[in-house]
């Protein structure tokens, strides 16, 4: 198919990460389908990405996931390029302080609209030959401390895509990302505390925050033929941070 034929569908792209691969999706002339429910934000990512097309509704309501499908399939006249499971939530709280009612926010938002997503785009994907991949976080591959319960979902979709990797990787591919410290308008408050910035900077060895483009340019990679053998992986883009412990200036290095 050619760019201009191609469609690709964006969970939670009304923002940050989601955004960007929005606008990195679209840079080689593909329409890209993207959900969220500000449509504010939505306006000013379609003002700016002309192939953009909103589909306003909740990711973790089934007749909203199935309506953004029916939109990207007739837009790809049956067949779906790729799809990028983004929309979630999350909320440091320390594990005793938290409800039924936090876990089942967080799981919803994050596994059950992947779920919603992937299901009903898998026979699109597999017209397409398309490709997937999972937005999850350097929290789904190690824990992190006031983050159980985003951890653990986290977790749940690099399993969800592995084992999804091994069930259909003949048609449609299967990949995880997990991103680390990204500088979005959801870390705002936490960068805005005095000295956290410079906290968060140390611990990564490339020295610098990433941002939501260093995700998107990941992700397109992965749609794209030049990744056509790569199925199942998990790729951290966090700028080296979980490659291991950082040493400090106590300990003369």
């Amino acid at each position: 198919m050619s760019a201009a034929e191609r469609v690709f569908l964006v969970t939670g792209g009304t923002r940050g990460i989601g955004a960007a691969c929005v606008s990195r999706l679209a840079a080689d002339g593909a329409c890209v389908v993207f959900t969220g429910r500000d449509r504010d934000a939505a306006q000013a990512v379609m003002d700016a990405v002309p192939q953009a097309v909103f589909a306003a509704g909740d990711a973790t309501s089934e007749p909203d996931c199935q309506r953004a499908v029916a939109m990207a399939l007739e837009i790809g006249k049956g067949s779906i390029a790729g799809l990028v499971n983004n929309a979630g939530t999350g909320a440091r709280l320390a594990f005793d302080q938290t409800t039924l009612a936090d876990w089942e926010r967080t799981m919803t938002a994050n596994t059950t609209s992947a779920y919603l997503f992937t299901r009903h785009t898998l026979a699109g994907l597999r017209a397409g030959r398309g490709s997937v991949v999972m937005i999850s976080s350097v929290a789904g591959l190690v824990g992190e401390q006031g983050l159980a319960i985003y951890t653990a979902s986290k977790a749940a979709l690099i399993g969800l895509a592995q084992a999804l990797a091994l069930e259909y990787g003949s048609e449609v591919r299967f990949n995880t990302l997990c991103p680390g410290q990204i500088a979005t308008q959801m870390m705002a408050k936490t960068l805005a505390i005095p000295g956290r910035r410079q906290a968060l900077e140390s611990r990564i060895p490339v020295g610098r925050l990433g941002t939501p483009e260093d995700v998107a340019e990941t992700v397109a990679w992965l749609m794209s033929p030049a990744a056509s053998f790569i199925n199942g992986a998990v790729i951290s883009v966090d700028g080296g941070e979980t490659a291991g412990l950082m040493a400090s200036k106590s300990d003369g290095i």
